[in-house]
């Protein structure tokens, strides 16, 4: 019995382990991009990696060994163009290079792990000499420091003993005797707070019990959950192209943020129970957006299971998004949301909003396709 037990547990095991420990594809990527002369490392928590063009994965380093278990923060690849040749060449080098990088290490490829290209881009410049800082910068998310408590001493005080007369020790008696009239008179006071007191705890335990009972999260453990979501309109067929080459947008849900809130509000309506069973717990989210607006692929993770649920089947009926826009041109990005029960709204609310690529400051309006590219 136990023998067969063990084994349907294995199944089980082995069945949900694509589910939830899926690797990124290529194509599921979204980088930042930069451009400069040469590229400098920040700080010193990181790994460097020689990349690789062609097939078959790259070579493993001890030091890539390393840091296999650890949190991958930024996943950094730095490139050199020193003719224009090579530029026309430049997203299919790139795409060889992480698909080495994915065949070899696909455990830094993590749920919060954000991707860079980064061009040297040197006009003549000597290849050879900028091809030394060439190669992937993996750096590691740093671990905040641990508190470190500072027991302080008791200072004892010093007091001088006095000597008593006979008449202050008949003081003393006088109002001993009072203290006690007194004490009688607060001790019927304290009775009669002691059993409201007593009346809150036994309200707040049979709430704690409740709370307990409806509650399924799990402290300590998250869980990412991969969710499908069918677009209600089918986007556009090719970008959209503007007139306009310098016209930005980041990627918006109806006119903006407020449309945001008012989508998760009026999908996730609460019951008293569930208020209390999600308070305190985050759940976010990752949207892979189209360069039509759609969802090509959207993950919840989160400690609190009921959230994380709560979360998924909202989603399911979210609508077409207003696509990025960049250099003039639809693109594809990257929408993560952090989420959490607001007391005020006593709704679930977005309380940060990342985008990847990041928006130029003066790229902050979310604009109507039509002030964009005019009419169709």
């Amino acid at each position: 019995m136990n023998l067969m037990r063990s084994f349907l547990v294995c199944t089980l095991y082995v069945i949900c382990m694509p589910i939830f420990g899926q690797t990124p594809v290529y194509d599921d990527l979204v980088f930042d991009e930069e451009e400069g002369k040469t590229y400098k490392p920040a700080g010193k928590n990181y790994v460097f990696l020689r990349s690789k063009k062609g097939t078959g994965g790259m070579p493993t380093t001890s030091s890539g060994d390393s840091i296999k278990k650890m949190n991958i923060s930024d996943i950094i690849l730095v490139f050199t163009e020193t003719n224009e040749a090579a530029a026309e060449t430049r997203e299919e080098g790139n795409k060889e290079r992480w698909e080495n990088l994915l065949a070899t290490y696909p455990q830094f490829f993590q749920f919060n792990t954000n991707y860079k290209n980064v061009c040297q881009c040197v006009m003549g410049g000597d290849a050879e000499v900028l091809k030394q800082t060439q190669g992937f910068y993996v750096y590691i998310k740093k671990e905040e420091p641990k508190a470190v408590e500072m027991k302080v001493e008791p200072k004892v005080a010093k007091t001088e003993e006095k000597k008593e007369t006979k008449k202050e020790e008949a003081k003393k008696e006088e109002k001993k005797e009072s203290k006690k009239e007194e004490k009688k008179e607060e001790a019927a006071v304290v009775k009669n707070e002691k059993k409201v007191k007593e009346k809150k705890e036994e309200k707040k335990e049979e709430e704690k019990k409740e709370e307990e009972e409806t509650s399924t999260a799990v402290e300590g453990a998250e869980e990412t959950v991969t969710v499908e979501v069918k677009a209600k309109k089918t986007g556009y067929k090719k970008p959209k192209v503007s007139k306009d080459k310098k016209a930005c947008r980041p990627p918006c849900y109806g006119y903006g943020d407020e449309d945001l809130h008012t989508f998760f509000k009026e999908q996730i309506v609460l019951t008293k129970k569930q208020r209390r069973a999600i308070k305190g717990s985050l759940s976010i989210v990752k949207l892979s957006l189209n360069f039509d607006g759609s969802v090509k692929k959207a993950m919840v993770n989160g400690t609190n299971a009921q959230l994380n649920e709560l979360v998924t089947i909202a989603l399911k009926g979210m609508d077409l998004w207003n696509p990025a826009v960049k250099g003039g041109v639809t693109v594809k990005s990257e929408v993560k949301i952090t989420l959490k029960y607001d007391k005020g709204t006593k709704a679930v609310k977005p309380f940060e909003i990342l985008i990847t690529p990041r928006p130029n400051p003066k790229c902050t309006e979310c604009k109507t396709d039509q002030e964009i590219f005019g009419k169709e």
